[in-house]
């Protein structure tokens, strides 16, 4: 890692926000990845915190990229630490965790995002692809809290959703059902703004 980028490394331990420190550190990887062609995209519980605001708090941040080697290379080099049996890098310092849990990302490259912070670019699922993210996990798993979740998600952003997508993809999915039980649930949150 260049030196540029170790220099970055340490003023986000200086970050008292969870979230932007986690964004952070994810930019300065998504920069060191970027000679080799990977791109990491956020998916999972930050991508929720960052789409609900800070609504939903987790310790750890979940990566889907192509080029596993070359991102344990740099996450090496950041200072990361992984025991071997073990799916989680974590970088004592920064009291932050990181794992890769799939190569490949479970929704449309299309829809990802592109975020900059401080002169970096990050990317993150899209906001289609979390939704159906947790209405899978609403629905597969009977998980009410993901289903709560979801219609927070369409609540905050009902005004930049890409509807036909979500609902397209969601009934290929088979999860046009508790879409609309989403829709319903979301409808409440609304009102009690």
């Amino acid at each position: 890692m260049n030196s540029k980028l170790s220099l970055r490394l340490d003023n986000a331990k200086e970050e008292k926000d969870p979230l932007k420190k986690s964004l952070l550190v994810l930019a300065i990887l998504t920069e060191a990845l970027k000679p080799e062609g990977i791109r990491p995209v956020l998916v999972g519980g930050r991508a929720l915190e960052f789409y609900t605001l800070g609504g939903y708090a987790t310790k750890d941040i979940d990566i889907v990229l192509n080029g596993r080697q070359q991102a344990k290379t740099a996450l090496a080099e950041m200072g990361f630490q992984n025991r071997p049996g073990e799916r989680h890098w974590y970088h004592e310092e920064l009291d932050l965790a990181l794992e890769m849990p799939d190569d490949i990302l479970a929704g449309s490259q299309e829809k990802v995002v592109t975020l900059e912070i401080d002169d970096l670019e990050l990317y993150i699922i899209g906001i289609e692809d979390l939704i159906l993210d947790r209405l899978a996990a609403a629905k597969y798993w009977k998980s009410e809290a993901d289903l709560l979740w979801a219609a927070k998600l369409l609540a905050l952003h009902q005004n930049s959703v890409d509807w036909e997508y979500l609902k397209e993809t969601g009934k290929n999915a088979q999860l046009d059902d508790v879409l609309d039980n989403a829709r319903t649930k979301s409808k409440a949150y609304d009102r009690a703004d």
